[in-house]
């Protein structure tokens, strides 16, 4: 029965040689379409997030600013200044906070031996690189040790590192902070990201101590803090908590929204994910309608079999076949066209995804590849392409008078 169905299907099909090459490369390249539009812009939205969670994931940033409220007979137009003693007592005090963590920032002029650049350089706590992704290629990260002892150690971005140092190493090496030396323990692993909040971007900053940064450069306000809700989900009411317990302790009004200016990280990662998937599936769309034309030109062939077949059809349900068979019988050979030519799309978009110079591209736009979720898409966009090109001609074959037909 099989062997059957495909030898009168390239018996149709051959009778229309131009009209089956047209229509199978109209579903070819549909398919083809469709493929890499979904695997450039999956890999897109992959590098993006990959860029965004660069600068840390599922935390909340405060910088303190100006009241604009007045507050138990303070007026309004203060700068709101906080310590890291206030932002520690903070951090134990609310509940649902995982880690708290804060910073001191400046630019600040960095020298080994001959180089000399301008970079930010930030005071930390052992728990910011944590929250931020910094992670030491090189050598170990700031601990507590180097804190309570306000040691003059520090952690070189990757970038500040080959500004200084080129091709030498630079772990134990000592630089200068404004004239003042410090020992570098560690170099940031290589990482990629969207942007940074203050300051430059990690990989041309200088982290050292908090306390040391405190001690030598007589800042006793922290310049942001940011914190890890337990809950991602229960960010916006610990924030709110947060903005009481420190509105107490810093004489500012909760409800004053401008003297602690929050960016709530989590709701922009929400955000940013729920934008790439409409990218993709906007994208996913307009190849289905390159693909839809192909579809056309297979429901346009499969009516013209019908039509060269009716007497055929007539016969068959003359002698009893029931009108799903032949229903069934046509839908399935508009299928098998749809799913050839997708087949040969989708080899051609494979190979052209294997020969593409990555290297090259994946810094702006990932790995394009074929992953499964691309896979799935691409074949239930086609089954349905097929199903909706297979319908009309295949209820046409069906709804057929067998006497009519024999007329003919």
């Amino acid at each position: 029965m099989i062997f059957t169905f495909f030898r009168n299907l390239f018996r149709d099909l051959r009778r229309q040689p131009l009209r089956t090459a047209m229509t199978l490369s109209g579903v070819g390249w549909g398919t083809f379409a469709v493929v890499l539009l979904l695997a450039f812009g999956s890999a897109v939205g992959r590098q993006s997030m990959k860029e965004f969670r660069g600068v840390g994931q599922g935390f909340v940033i405060a910088f303190p600013a100006s009241t604009t409220l007045p507050y138990q007979g303070l007026p309004k137009g203060r700068l709101v200044r906080l310590t890291p003693e206030q932002v520690i007592l903070t951090g134990q005090k609310v509940p649902g906070i995982r880690r708290m963590a804060f910073e001191f920032t400046s630019t600040r002029r960095i020298r080994y031996s001959r180089e000399d650049v301008l970079n930010t350089v930030r005071g930390l706590t052992v728990e910011y690189g944590d929250i931020r992704n910094i992670i030491a290629g090189q050598g170990r990260y700031l601990n507590d040790t180097d804190i309570a002892l306000k040691r003059r150690v520090c952690v070189l971005g990757n970038t500040v590192t080959e500004n200084l140092f080129h091709k030498e190493e630079a772990v134990s090496r000592t630089i200068f902070i404004e004239g003042l030396p410090f020992t570098v323990v560690g170099v940031m692993k290589k990482k990629i990201q969207t942007s940074n909040f203050s300051g430059q971007r990690d990989e041309h900053c200088v982290f050292i101590p908090w306390t040391t940064y405190s001690a030598l450069f007589g800042d006793k306000y922290v310049s942001s803090f940011i914190f890890q809700p337990e809950n991602p989900a229960a960010s916006k009411r610990i924030i709110r908590l947060v903005r009481e317990d420190l509105g107490n302790r810093a004489g500012f009004s909760p409800d004053d929204k401008d003297a602690l200016f929050v960016w709530d990280w989590t709701e922009f990662e929400k955000s940013f994910s729920i934008f790439f998937l409409a990218f993709n599936i906007f994208l996913g769309v307009i190849g289905s309608f390159t693909l839809l034309v192909g579809g056309v030109g297979v429901a346009s062939i499969m009516l013209v079999v019908v039509e060269e077949r009716t007497k055929e059809i007539g016969i068959k349900l003359a002698v009893g076949a029931k009108r799903r068979h032949v229903l069934w019988q046509f839908f399935a050979e508009s299928l098998a066209i749809v799913l050839f030519g997708g087949g040969l799309g989708f080899l051609f978009a494979a190979l052209v995804l294997r020969v593409i110079p990555i290297e090259k591209i994946k810094e702006y736009v990932g790995i394009p590849e074929i992953n499964p979720a691309v896979g799935v898409a691409t074949i239930l966009i086609l089954l349905t392409i097929g199903i909706i090109s297979g319908l009309m001609p295949a209820r046409r074959a069906a709804s057929t008078n067998p006497i009519e037909a024999l007329r003919k």
